[in-house]
């Protein structure tokens, strides 16, 4: 076997020929397997002649060998000779031959390379940036303090309805029918009521009255109403009609008062022993959940001033070529949209560069670790949204198992620990300039970029 490369710019020429010798042993065996397994009328399974084989199962054998050979070797001679390749090797049209598989016996192969060029990242605190730092203001404090005395908040009893409170009651139909429609025990939210001149039909009305009302009229969901009476929604007549409503219970929704209680089941018990206490725990909690907004508003401005100042040249033909190669099979990629979206390509594949320099030269590694404790954090991000600031560690633990479990979720914790492990490193080598900025101010920022 000869295996060389030629050219010493970003893009090369990798010549590989190989040798029956290289080849024969690997051909012979993989027929001997054939020759075990072939049926053939008049043979009994491991009779059938060797130059029956041979004829039948030949050149597909010698391809399918080839074909391994090429791809290993090729791979072993990028992987020995360090070479920092840019996408995958291409056959070349110019210099690759016809191959015989009938008689040749030497088979010659020719591929295009392209080669990642030499870069050199040197940062410091002569590098400044802007960091905008998100502030929660008043009226997100207050949001989040109504969010938590509603979350908290319990039903009472009362007597009479005022507007959007939870009733039960029984119904029976209007209808001069011997046999009415009647329903016990039924349920609904006067908030959900449609209108209201609707939702005057209830108001004032007491335990143990009975009302005049019509589901359909009143609430907007054919199906909730269905689900309300019990009946399938295509039965019209029930659907439509007036119903009596004997009242049997009134619930009203109470937020939760500000007190000790509501500070131990948001925060757990004695973590915060005083309203001021709740509040300002609030604000520390919004402002770690706005952090990665400043975070990563910063990364990207930085990056993409990095991506311009190091000016890196790429073999643009050759990854247009691959690119169209990769994704031949894709009818939605063309070579138009290749070069709409090329310059975004390549300043992304400018980042990879960077960033993987930056990752090498400062030993900046991402642990598996690292890949846990990333799984643990957004599985507590999942309990924060149902209003679980605190979960066992147990729990954190059984489900950030399952999560890396899934490899594409692992894969993206995986790249979000990276990215925040080069954040880290960013704020802690270049020179910040932090700003003070609220939240709206921020979102107006971000969208007029």
């Amino acid at each position: 076997m000869n295996i060389s490369k030629e050219g010493d710019g970003l893009t090369g020429v990798i010549k590989m020929t190989l040798e029956p010798e290289d080849y024969t042993p690997q051909v012979e065996t993989k027929l001997k397997d054939y020759r075990k397994q072939a049926k053939v009328d008049g043979f009994r399974p491991g009779t059938v002649p060797m130059g029956l084989v041979k004829k039948m199962y030949g050149k597909y054998v010698l391809v399918d060998v080839i074909n391994a050979l090429l791809s290993e070797n090729l791979q072993k001679y990028i992987a020995d000779n360090k070479l920092r390749i840019l996408g995958e090797p291409l056959p070349n049209e110019e210099l690759q031959k016809e191959i015989d598989w009938d008689n040749d016996s030497a088979f010659e192969f020719a591929f295009d390379i392209a080669t990642a060029p030499e870069i050199s990242v040197s940062l410091s605190k002569k590098n400044k940036a802007d960091y905008f730092k998100i502030e929660p203001d008043k009226d997100m404090i207050d949001k989040q303090i109504e969010g938590f005395t509603s979350r908290f908040g319990t039903q009472e009893t009362v007597d009479a309805i005022e507007g959007e409170e939870f009733i039960k009651g029984n119904v029976t139909q209007v209808t001069d029918n011997d046999e009415p429609y009647s329903k016990e025990d039924v349920s609904m939210l006067l908030s959900k009521v449609a209108t209201e001149s609707e939702l005057d039909t209830f108001k004032n009305a007491k335990i143990g009255d009975t009302i005049v009302f019509n589901p359909k009229k009143a609430f907007e969901n054919d199906t909730e109403i269905a689900s309300m009476l019990g009946i399938e929604k295509e039965n019209t007549e029930l659907m439509q009609a007036d119903y009596n409503l004997e009242i049997t219970e009134i619930l009203r929704f109470k937020k939760s008062e500000i007190n000790q209680e509501l500070f131990d089941k948001v925060f757990g018990e004695g973590e915060i022993s005083s309203e001021k206490e709740f509040e300002q725990r609030i604000i520390e909690d919004l402002e770690k959940q706005l952090a990665p907004n400043s975070d990563y508003k910063f990364f990207y401005d930085f990056r993409d001033k990095l991506v311009k100042s190091q000016k890196i040249e790429l073999p643009e033909e050759f990854l247009k070529r691959w690119l169209l190669e990769t994704n031949k099979d894709n009818d939605k990629v063309t070579p138009e949209q290749i070069e709409s979206d090329f310059e975004v390509f390549l300043d992304d594949l400018r980042w990879q560069l960077i960033s993987g320099k930056l990752m090498q030269d400062n030993e900046i590694q991402v642990s598996q670790e690292d890949i846990v404790e990333g799984a643990k954090e957004f599985t507590r991000m999942q309990f924060a949204q149902f209003g679980m600031h605190n979960p066992p560690e147990e729990d954190l633990e059984k489900w950030s198992m399952e999560i890396l479990k899934n490899k594409e979720e692992a894969n993206k914790i995986y790249e979000t620990e990276q990215q925040r492990k080069l954040i880290e490193f960013l704020k802690e080598t270049v020179n910040l300039d932090e700003k003070k900025i609220s939240f709206d101010e921020f979102k107006e920022m971000v969208e007029q970029k």
